[in-house]
């Protein structure tokens, strides 16, 4: 990639955006000095295609935590069924509860799917019956315990090609 480039039009990612992003999913904390060797470009270049990745909200930095290791026992996904008209409306109310790690809206048997990680029963059974049922709007939830979690990923690639 010997090459000193411009920044990418705006939403476009070149070749050396994508190597940053493959770099930093490998090493969170990987010097801009190590990806500009490797890139064949300068440190000041990098400086600068990283800011831009930032400023478009294409790469955030944040410190993942194994939910686990802190003492939360007891995950678990949750179907939820919504009045007609207020999925929105209801999404914003779940979207305030601290024990959501994830919600989606959905085109299937539920309107959104919810992620929880609570500390033990008790808590997800408050969460549910005190807090999530009692939201304006939803028609029914579904609770589904999570036993064990096979992958527990947080890196994406822009060079992952769709199949054919």
């Amino acid at each position: 990639m010997n090459r000193e480039q411009s920044q990418p039009s705006k939403g476009a990612m070149d070749d050396l955006d994508k190597l940053i992003l493959q770099t930093l999913q490998a090493d969170g904390r990987a010097a801009f000095t190590q990806i500009a060797k490797q890139a064949g470009v300068s440190e000041t270049t990098i400086r600068a295609r990283y800011r831009n990745l930032v400023e478009e909200g294409i790469i955030r930095n944040v410190g993942i935590v194994d939910p686990y290791a802190l003492g939360f026992q007891a995950p678990a996904l949750i179907g939820v069924t919504v009045e007609p008209g207020i999925v929105d409306q209801v999404a914003r109310a779940i979207t305030d509860l601290p024990e959501v790690s994830y919600l989606v809206m959905t085109l299937g048997r539920f309107d959104l799917m919810v992620e929880v990680f609570c500390r033990d029963l008790h808590h997800l059974t408050r969460l549910l019956t005190q807090q999530i049922q009692t939201i304006q709007g939803i028609r029914a939830v579904e609770t589904l315990m999570i036993a064990r979690s096979y992958k527990l990923s947080y890196r994406w690639s822009p060079t992952w090609e769709a199949e054919e």
